[in-house]
């Protein structure tokens, strides 16, 4: 029987509907790569100058939240002056004691399993020491620049599954 471009095209979508659950429900992969700030969004403009708020996206995580297999490891790819730091699962936000500083960032060593190198110019890449999400849960990473942090909600999450 010859193959006709219509049941070529019948056979192709069957074959990806049947592939489809595989992907969207496979179990997630044992990394993650999080941009810590964005410098190639927002406004030329310092936020402090008062003029916009465009700037805040170098303030932020992209993605905000991360999925990754329990051992995993996720690698921050930091642009500009920002500092890494991961607490246990059920950390929330408002837990962090932003009173407790070092030279200028956040040190709160209650619940945190792991910090990145001092911040510093330009781009640094930093991925998380073996060890550091061995435990199923939702950790709480945040940038310790305080005003980052508090400011501009530069916090976002793993989730170990």
């Amino acid at each position: 029987m010859q193959a006709t471009p219509a049941r070529l095209v019948a056979i192709t979508a069957a074959l990806v509907l049947l592939a489809l659950p595989a992907v969207v429900f496979a179990d997630p992969d044992g990394t993650a790569t999080v941009r810590f700030g964005r410098s190639d969004i927002g406004s030329p403009f310092d936020p402090r100058s008062g003029h916009d708020q465009s700037a805040h996206a170098k303030d932020s995580l992209f993605p905000r939240t991360v999925t990754i297999a329990r051992g995993g490891s996720v690698t921050y790819l930091r642009d500009g002056f920002h500092q890494v730091a991961i607490y246990e699962p059920d950390t929330r936000p408002e837990d962090i004691a932003v009173t407790r500083l070092d030279r200028g960032l956040i040190d709160d060593p209650e619940d945190r399993v792991a910090r990145g190198p001092r911040p510093q110019e330009g781009w640094t890449t930093w991925t998380t020491p073996s060890g550091t999400f061995d435990e199923r849960g939702r950790y709480l990473v945040i940038c310790t620049v305080p005003g980052h942090f508090t400011n501009f909600d530069m916090y976002g999450w793993v989730n170990v599954k």
